[in-house]
């Protein structure tokens, strides 16, 4: 619970500070789809998605940044019987996977006529992942923190001289550490910035 709280105080924090020259802050709408071992666990589409970002804009085509991001994937699984380390349990499923990137970016920018900035952008850095299952009265969990890449593709559009709307298309992946498995999802965000 500590981890939703300190997102939402980062986002409050964003829209009530002003951005200094050449700096802006983004808040964006995340839903997202698992893949990989994250749908092999919990295989809905995920419309809990958030992330915060802040770039700083070295010149007008290229910017280096920080995000941190929150996605929750869920899923009921039919009553069902399955080994956990030497005990069967049999019961409804109710699968949590919560992820938290925390990410170093970099974005290289496409000037165009208009208002529309398409662009590329990389991010490298940790990953927050924890999975729980829970079986009536048991509750199963375990959590790690992996190496992430997060490359994505995006747009921006100038609104005014204050304000972006942003676009984007973002892949997150997790790699493998010890028994606990790569988690990767695609994320389609839709959000606002301000500069």
């Amino acid at each position: 619970m500590k981890k939703y709280i300190i997102i939402l105080l980062l986002v409050i924090a964003a829209f009530g500070t002003k951005a200094q020259e050449g700096t802006s802050i983004f808040v964006s709408y995340l839903p997202s789809i698992p893949l990989g071992e994250t749908a092999d666990f919990s295989n809905n589409i995920s419309p809990r998605g958030i992330d915060f970002e802040v770039q700083r804009f070295l010149n007008e085509d290229l910017s280096v940044g920080f995000n941190i991001g929150w996605n929750l994937f869920r899923e009921k699984i039919p009553e069902e019987t399955f080994d956990y380390e030497d005990v069967t349990i049999t019961g409804i499923q109710y699968r949590y996977t919560n992820v938290v990137p925390l990410n170093i970016n970099v974005k290289k920018y496409f000037m165009s006529e208009g208002d529309y900035f398409p662009y590329l952008g990389f991010g490298l850095g940790t990953s927050y992942n924890e999975k729980q299952n829970d079986v009536g009265v048991f509750s199963i969990s375990e959590d790690k923190w992996l190496f992430n890449i997060a490359p994505e593709v995006g747009m921006l559009y100038d609104m005014n001289y204050k304000s972006f709307l942003s676009l984007k298309l973002k892949y997150n992946y997790g790699f493998k550490s010890g028994d606990f498995p790569a988690q990767s999802f695609i994320s389609l965000g839709v959000g606002i910035g301000l500069k």
